[in-house]
């Protein structure tokens, strides 16, 4: 058909270029997850602007043309080819499927073997599309830019990929010792030939760790090597490569990372290694736990060995695994199914375009886009391309884009926490859109410390959103060959059970009897019960001072009842005093003493041991630990502490940090927009310039102005005003579960209970595989069981 008239009339208005860090959106439509290969319209990409819509259920493009004008797009329609024609994906010499990440690179899959691609020039004012080799020179060429530009979510994906590995103290400076004797082929403490490390200090082989989800084998003797000697760097034998020698796997023990080694061919030539020469013969690293996420099933089988059935329909979709984004996919599908999320979003609507022109910056936008997603069942249904069993799923990339740009972690491909991860966006929500969405989560927790020279002491409450338990971890037996512990099982109760539990605070400064060096006894319950109890299983423990994650079982009943477990009330002559986390925020922060004397014997610098303790509550150690570990690359880690005040009540960055970004070359008002935007977060802010250098500095008023910290304030005096029943009794809800030996490796899933048939079942959400489970098959849950989710009876 012949182009039309409107867009031979105004092609001289728009350019056959695409502006230099102009973001091409051309995966899925901004508002909803309609793809060119789900939706049969395809996805309209707008000429103009090159953000994406579809014509779906909703018209997208005509409610950007609406706002907008821009009336003319690149229409692109992927139809599925029949089984006869398309090319089955190849498969390598280990049967795994080529289109999976295995190696720190992008490559494009060929979807033309895949999908009959129609391209054409969309016009919505007569609603009709155009053969592109019909529309003018200057429209081809535009649309030719557009298909060879990256996506956005390409774009995205090729930086967080990019990881850099630096030399360590220990790697940079390497005492070597001559060895003459070395045997490359065996390990020496063992038989075994493969996952062999050769230490850089003496030419001493030695085994590698078991690789959990793969059938590399590993007896740990290249880590009890480094126990025994001190000498932490190693190198993978079968990573050298003279075709890649900046991917040959150096790890550094001391530092439980991987480093570059600088002068590599020398130290390796030292022990008769001629890096030059070597091929490589193993999987590296990143190359495993990449296959290991991506091909590790939890069990789709059940109890009996039967096929667990495949389920679709609305509240059953799954999301595509964007490499390592299951910590992602877990926290999301766990949220969006309880009642204050689904309820939430299902009233809420976009913002207008004059509050927000590009949702993929817009944190309201993606969850509504989400909750869509999973929710309304158009994209939960079966795909050939997934064999039939299974659905394609929907890909979270704009979301993932948009809500790790400022933490150096979650903005990248790596795998990450998913306890960590929630926490973060719970907070983002609250700091955004207010803390009505999270409220039903919110309670109080009472903490009562009394002298037990004085009988002196007071009583804490602090408003939270979850808690973190301790579990019993003893050892029922040690296998002999591999050295694995099993451990007898617990239960949850008996976790909340020791989290209450009175506990001596040694050396504790009275400031009623003045004395030095008293014993207090400290102990903590429920002021008030959540409707949505979030519970962390603390997994990771401390072995020869390295973290390490412990296997526990913990069996989780269908209802638990913790109504026993209230806050402690002062008792028989005891002199108690009371205030809430908000009375005085000014007062300076004490660190538990106790915690602080324990991560400073850990070697930590005593302001990171302040800061660590400060943000997880001033527990104890070990959380606090696990938040210096996670912050070590932080810029200010070091930097001298000052505790937030929460009574302040401005938005407003001091001047002080107003001129520091504006010695870096900003100008004012494009300096305090960014304090603002990022909280007063001045790091953050400084990400957020140079990822921004066009924008004109101007803040938009249509934006309310969220105070976290007030409603915090007023929320915990409504709860003591007006506290909710006493009833702890609880139903499972959810349990997201991870495998690994790390949370930071290995793969997460989540079971939800859901109403499959009028039917209360579990579902296994395993990305985009979404199976029911009977009762007989979900043992899983207790082996691998890290956050737990329950809904108020």
């Amino acid at each position: 058909m012949a182009t039309c008239k409107h867009i031979i009339d105004q092609s001289s208005g728009l350019s056959s270029e695409i502006a230099l860090n102009t973001k091409v959106f051309k995966d899925d439509c901004m508002y909803c997850f309609d793809t060119p290969e789900n939706n049969p319209s395809g996805l309209d990409i707008c000429l103009q602007c090159f953000q994406s819509f579809s014509r779906g259920d909703i018209n997208h493009t005509r409610k950007h043309y609406d706002n907008t004008e821009h009336a003319y797009y690149l229409n692109v329609v992927k139809e599925l080819k029949p089984d006869a024609e398309r090319n089955q994906f190849p498969k390598n010499e280990e049967g795994e499927r080529k289109q999976k990440i295995a190696k720190l690179e992008i490559k494009d899959t060929q979807e033309e073997d895949i999908y009959n691609i129609t391209k054409s020039v969309y016009c919505l004012d007569c609603d009709q599309s155009y053969s592109i080799e019909d529309s003018p020179e200057n429209i081809q060429r535009l649309i030719e830019n557009v298909l060879k530009s990256n996506s956005s979510a390409r774009d995205d994906e090729i930086k967080a990929w990019e990881q850099e590995v630096f030399p360590c103290a220990h790697s940079v400076d390497i005492e070597q010792f001559p060895n003459n004797s070395v045997d490359l082929s065996v390990c020496a403490q063992c038989d075994l030939k493969e996952n062999l490390w050769i230490c850089l200090h003496c030419g001493i082989i030695g085994c590698g760790r078991q690789q959990f989800g793969s059938a590399l084998q590993g007896n740990s003797h290249a880590l009890t090597h480094y126990e025994l000697s001190g000498h932490p760097v190693a190198v993978k034998l079968g990573s050298l490569s003279a075709d890649d020698v900046n991917n040959c796997d150096c790890y550094c023990y001391q530092c439980q990372d991987e480093v570059k080694v600088n002068d590599l061919y020398e130290k390796l030539l030292k022990y008769g290694i001629d890096l030059a020469k070597s091929v490589k013969t193993e999987k590296n690293l990143i190359e495993l736990n990449l296959d290991q996420n991506l091909n590790w099933e939890f069990k789709l089988d059940g109890a009996n060995g039967e096929k667990l059935e495949p389920v679709f329909g609305k509240d059953l979709t799954g999301f595509q695994n964007l490499g390592n984004s299951c910590y992602l996919n877990s926290v999301l599908q766990a949220l969006f199914s309880l009642p204050n999320y689904q309820q939430y979003f299902g009233k809420q609507e976009f913002p207008s375009y004059k509050e927000v022109q590009d949702p993929s910056k817009d944190l309201l936008s993606q969850l509504i886009k989400v909750h869509d997603g999973l929710l309304s069942g158009r994209y939960s249904r079966p795909n050939s391309l997934k064999g039939d069993d299974y659905q394609l799923g929907i890909k979270p990339s704009t979301f993932k884009s948009l809500i790790g740009e400022n933490h150096s972690e979650f903005k990248t491909q790596k795998q990450q926490d998913s306890f960590e991860f929630l926490l973060y966006l719970l907070d983002k929500i609250d700091n955004e859109l207010g803390l009505n969405l999270n409220r039903p989560m919110k309670f109080l927790m009472g903490s009562k410390v009394v002298c037990s020279k004085c009988l002196h002491g007071k009583i804490s409450m602090e408003l939270i959103d979850n808690v973190s338990v301790p579990i019993d971890d003893e050892i029922e037996s040690i296998d002999q060959e591999t050295g694995k512990k099993t451990y007898k099982e617990t239960n949850i109760v008996d976790s909340f059970k020791n989290y209450c539990a009175e506990e001596a605070v040694e050396d504790f400064k009275c400031d009623s009897c003045d004395s030095p060096s008293s014993t207090a006894i400290k102990s903590t319950g429920f002021k008030t019960f959540p409707d949505v109890l979030v519970v962390n299983a603390r997994r990771i423990k401390l072995e020869n001072w390295v973290p390490a994650k412990v296997d526990v079982p913990i069996s989780i009943p269908g209802s638990i009842d913790l109504s026993r477990f209230t806050a402690p009330q002062a008792a028989s002559g005891e002199t108690i005093s009371s205030e809430t986390e908000n009375e005085n925020d000014s007062k300076e922060f004490i660190p538990n003493e106790e915690g602080m004397s324990m991560l400073l014997s850990m070697g930590f610098p005593e302001v990171r041991c302040v800061k660590g303790l400060y943000n997880t509550g001033n527990n104890n150690a070990e959380d606090a630990m696990n938040w210096i570990l996670a912050h070590m690359d932080d810029i200010d880690i070091d930097e001298p502490f000052t505790p937030s005040d929460s009574n302040v009540s401005s938005t407003d960055p001091s001047q002080d940090s107003i001129d520091n970004l504006v010695a870096m070359g900003f100008s004012n008002q494009l300096s305090k927009k960014s304090l603002i935007l990022n909280k007063n977060d001045i790091n953050a802010a400084v990400e957020w310039l140079f990822s921004n250098p066009d924008d004109d500095g101007v803040i938009e008023d249509s934006k309310p102005i969220i105070n976290v910290a007030q409603e915090c304030k007023e929320l915990t005096q409504d709860l003591l005003d007006n506290p909710p029943s006493n009833d702890g009794r609880y139903d499972a809800k959810a349990v997201i579960c991870h495998k690994g030996s790390s949370p930071h490796t290995g793969h997460y899933v989540v079971y939800i209970r859901k109403l499959i048939n009028n039917e209360s079942k579990w579902v296994l959400f395993n990305d985009e595989k979404v199976v029911a489970c009977d009762d007989a098959s979900i043992s899983d849950i207790k082996e691998t069981g890290y956050i737990y989710i329950f809904e108020k009876k």
